[in-house]
C-alpha cells in the first residue's frame, strides 16, 4: 500500500496519513451523500492497509464492525477495486464469481456492492468509496456517476490536505534554517571576537603586525564560512586540501585518512585549526623557505561510543635544510592561544605539542557533532 513518503524533496499524501485516524466531518459528509444520492443503507470510505481495510468514514455498518472501523482483508470487496484500478459493480455477491466466497456476505450482510477507486494526490490507489445494500440491486449509470463525482470531491480534499502539509513543512523548515543561521552567526562572531581579543591583549605587538594578524585570521574564518554555506557541512580532507594543496602537489605534504563529514559548526572550527597549523608551518616550521621539510597529516575517526576525531600533524625539516625551532616560542604565541581556544575551549577536546629538533609534532583529540554524510565535490 502507498504510504506517506518523501520523493524529490516533496511530501506526498498516502494511505498511512488516513489509517487509524479519527472520524472527520469532510469524510462523513461524503458517506452521508452516498447514502442519500444512491439510496443505500451502508456507505464506506475504505482505506487499504497490508492486512486490513480501515474505514475512514462509515455509515450504517452493523456492530461490531461499526465500532472497530476496520475488517480483515478477507472481508474486503474494496481490495478488488484497488487491485484492478476500476469500479467494481456487484448486483448479488452470492452469485458473483469474484466475491461469492467472501465472508462479509454472511458476517456483515453485503449483497449488492458498488465501489469506485480513490487515488492519492500522486496517483497511487489507496482505497475505495463504496455503496452497500443488503438485498440484490441493479446499479444504474446514475448511481455510478454520483459515486464518481463524490470520489472526485474526496480526492480534491486529499490534494488540499497535501498542499497544507507541504506549506506547513516549508514553514517549519524555514524556521529551522533561521534558527540554524542565527546559531552559526553567533558562533562566527564569538570566534571573531576571541581572535581580536587575543591579538589586542598582546601589547608587545606593533600596531601594523596586530592588524595583519587580525585580518589574516578573519579572512581564514570567512573562507571557512563560505565553504560551509555552499555545502551545509564540510569534508575533512577538503579542509586540509584547501590549505595544503600546493604542498601536496609538490610532494612536500601528504594527507592520510578517510573521508569524514563534519557538521557546519565543527567544520568552521576545524577549518580555522588547519589554517593556523598551516600558517605556522609556512612561516616558522617545516614548510618555510629553506627548511626543505615535509609534513604528514594523519587522521582517524570513531563513531562509538561517540563521534571523535583524532589527528596528528607531523613536521620534519630536512637534515640539509635550516633547523626547526627546538621548542615552542617563549610564552606561546597568538597561534598557540588560538588553537587552545578552538580545540580545548570551543570543541572540548585535547591537544599536545612536541617540539622536536626536526620540527613540530601536534596531535589533537576532539568530540564531533553528528553530520549528514555527503559526497565531496
Amino acid at each position: 500500500m502507498s504510504e506517506s513518503s518523501e520523493r524529490d524533496g516533496q511530501l506526498h499524501f498516502g494511505a498511512s496519513d488516513l489509517l487509524d485516524t479519527g472520524p472527520e466531518a469532510a469524510f462523513d459528509r461524503i458517506t452521508r451523500l452516498v447514502a442519500r444520492l444512491v439510496g443505500v443503507p451502508v456507505a464506506l470510505v475504505s482505506i487499504l492497509d497490508s492486512d486490513r481495510q480501515f474505514f475512514k468514514s462509515q455509515l450504517g455498518l452493523p456492530e461490531p464492525w461499526s465500532a472497530r472501523r476496520e475488517t480483515p482483508l478477507s472481508h474486503s470487496f474494496c481490495r478488488h477495486v484497488v487491485a484492478s484500478g476500476e469500479a467494481l459493480v456487484v448486483e448479488d455477491a452470492r452469485r458473483h464469481a469474484l466475491v461469492r466466497d467472501n465472508p462479509a456476505i454472511d458476517d456483515i450482510g453485503v449483497v449488492a456492492y458498488l465501489g469506485v477507486p480513490i487515488a492519492a494526490p500522486d496517483g497511487t490507489l489507496i482505497g475505495s468509496l463504496c455503496a452497500i445494500d443488503g438485498t440484490p440491486r441493479a446499479w444504474t449509470p446514475a448511481d455510478r456517476a454520483a459515486m464518481e463525482d463524490l470520489v472526485a470531491g474526496l480526492e480534491t480534499e486529499l490534494v488540499l490536505r497535501e498542499e497544507v502539509r507541504r506549506r506547513t513543512a516549508a514553514e517549519e523548515t524555514a524556521r529551522l534554517v533561521a534558527r540554524e543561521m542565527e546559531h552559526r552567526v553567533k558562533n562566527l562572531l564569538a570566534t571573531a571576537q576571541g581572535i581580536v581579543w587575543m591579538v589586542l591583549r598582546d601589547t608587545s605587538l606593533p600596531q601594523a603586525e596586530a592588524r595583519r594578524a587580525i585580518l589574516d585570521r578573519l579572512a581564514a574564518l570567512g573562507n571557512a564560512q563560505s565553504l560551509l554555506q555552499r555545502s551545509g557541512g564540510a569534508m575533512l580532507r577538503e579542509l586540509f586540501g584547501r590549505e595544503l594543496g600546493p604542498f601536496v602537489e609538490a610532494g612536500q605534504a601528504s594527507l592520510v585518512g578517510g573521508e569524514l563529514a563534519l557538521s557546519a559548526e565543527d567544520g568552521l572550527a576545524v577549518g580555522m585549526i588547519v589554517h593556523e597549523l598551516a600558517t605556522n608551518a609556512v612561516k616558522h616550521g617545516a614548510l618555510r623557505p629553506g627548511a626543505e621539510g615535509t609534513l604528514r597529516v594523519e587522521w582517524q575517526a570513531q563513531d562509538a561510543p561517540a563521534r571523535r576525531l583524532q589527528f596528528t600533524w607531523r613536521e620534519v625539516a630536512s637534515a640539509g635544510g635550516a633547523s626547526a625551532p627546538e621548542r615552542e616560542p617563549a610564552g606561546g604565541g597568538f597561534g598557540t592561544q588560538l588553537l587552545d581556544l578552538l580545540i580545548a575551549k570551543q570543541m572540548g577536546g585535547r591537544l599536545e605539542r612536541d617540539w622536536t629538533p626536526r620540527g613540530l609534532v601536534f596531535s589533537a583529540d576532539m568530540p564531533l557533532r553528528d553530520a549528514a554524510r555527503r559526497r565531496p565535490g
